[in-house]
């Protein structure tokens, strides 16, 4: 019985001693424990009204001897006055000795109002070590760290802006005007219009339309695209080159930063021709009628003229003038001429005529070294255009007649 008390005695010793050890070389262990060296990084990439997007880094090096674990590893970003904007968690695991290792995630903080450029991160995380598997020491570590992105806002770079304009019709109202803005950020936050003006001149200077403000937020490191439509008058018309200016201001409204710089581009614009605004793809067309009456001084010759007008709007017949002649080989010889009055055309289809008195003795001689010509020719000649422009559609006509037809 006293040689089993003994024996228990002594395991229990050899117990007691080995926890001792053990116990020692943990507390030995344990005081040897460096921290982690530890590098947060918050880049921003682009920063909105309501949304700011950044990247996270952390950085942590381990300088034991022995592996160091990490849990529950959280950023949280709050604003001065203490609202929580931002909770970024990373995924756990462990960091070899002498190592070190990164974690980045790309974030996006949705916020509404006016958000300060000064934000309050706080990393929190359980670290600690882990000994054979067995035993394992972890203790709580938080780090404060104040972030400002007021340095982002000094300098802001001029946006680059580039504009696309052409006129694209005509209406009674006047011509139709479309222009294209575009504008290339390159700066991390969006910006901005402020009493932005466009304007339209002609080559003399002369105003002949603009169009309403220009409005709307230019997007962070992008290109943001403005399409407007405006109404220039039919003076534009009458220029060789429209000058179109932008003008006014880009700000930045965020984070407590209020700035704002100077923006202006010009771009010219030659004046289309008016016959393919009117016309487009199609053309006037024009039908001649003849009718001749015999009358005491000679013949009355009436000559009527059916035009379609593929525009919309009615134009406007300027200078017409009536010629009829005689064609003997590649002699003319006019035998009666008439300048009709200004006349307007309505749209889709109109008729006009005119008439001339043409004397029997002009018939009689109308040849060229005979009595008839080979031909009796009737052309049309005249400008149409809009009222109010001086651009001009030139229209010529010939219609030809056999003067052996007249002969009774």
């Amino acid at each position: 019985m006293e040689k089993k008390i003994t024996l228990g005695v002594l395991l229990l010793v050899i117990l007691i001693i080995g926890n001792i050890g053990i116990g020692s070389a943990l507390v030995f262990f344990i005081q040897d424990i460096r921290e982690p060296q530890i590098d947060v990084e918050l880049n921003l990439l682009q920063v909105t009204t309501d949304e700011m997007k950044f990247t996270a880094q952390i950085t942590m090096k381990n300088d034991n001897r022995f592996d160091f674990l990490m849990k529950d590893v959280r950023i949280i970003g709050k604003t001065p006055q203490g609202e929580t904007i931002l909770e970024v968690q990373f995924t756990g695991g462990k960091i070899a000795a002498h190592q070190q290792r990164i974690i980045t995630t790309n974030e996006t903080v949705s916020f509404s109002g006016d958000l300060s450029s000064k934000i309050y991160v706080t990393l929190q995380g359980i670290f600690g070590v882990n000994l054979a598997g067995i035993f394992e020491k972890t203790i709580p570590l938080q780090m404060n760290i104040t972030t400002s992105f007021q340095d982002l806002f000094n300098t802001i770079s001029i946006p680059r802006l580039s504009l696309l304009a052409e006129i694209t019709d005509v209406t009674e109202e006047g011509v139709l005007f479309q222009v294209n803005v575009q504008v290339e950020n390159p700066n991390l936050f969006e910006l901005s219009f402020e009493n932005i003006s466009i304007e339209v001149d002609t080559e003399t200077g002369e105003p002949v339309g603009g169009f309403p403000r220009l409005q709307g937020i230019i997007i962070p490191n992008g290109t943001s695209q403005f399409p407007l439509n405006g109404s220039l008058t039919y003076d534009a018309l009458n220029a060789k080159t429209l000058s179109l200016r932008i003008e006014g201001n880009a700000g930045v409204h965020l984070m407590g930063i209020h700035k704002s710089i100077l923006l202006s581009a010009t771009a010219h614009l030659p004046v289309p021709d008016i016959k393919e605004l009117l016309f487009q793809n199609e053309s006037l067309g024009i039908t001649l009628s003849l009718d001749v009456k015999i009358r005491l001084r000679g013949f009355l010759t009436t000559i009527g003229l059916t035009l379609s007008n593929p525009s919309k709007l009615p134009l406007q017949a300027n200078d017409l003038l009536c010629t009829i002649s005689g064609l003997t080989g590649d002699q003319r010889k006019i035998i009666a001429q008439k300048i009709m009055e200004p006349v307007t055309i309505k749209p889709i289809q109109d008729y006009l005529q005119t008439q001339l008195l043409i004397p029997y003795v002009k018939i009689l001689t109308s040849g060229t070294k005979k009595i008839l010509p080979d031909w009796y020719v009737i052309q049309i000649e005249g400008n149409f255009s809009l009222v109010g422009v001086n651009q001009s559609i030139p229209v010529i006509i010939d219609a030809t007649i056999n003067p052996h037809l007249l002969r009774p």
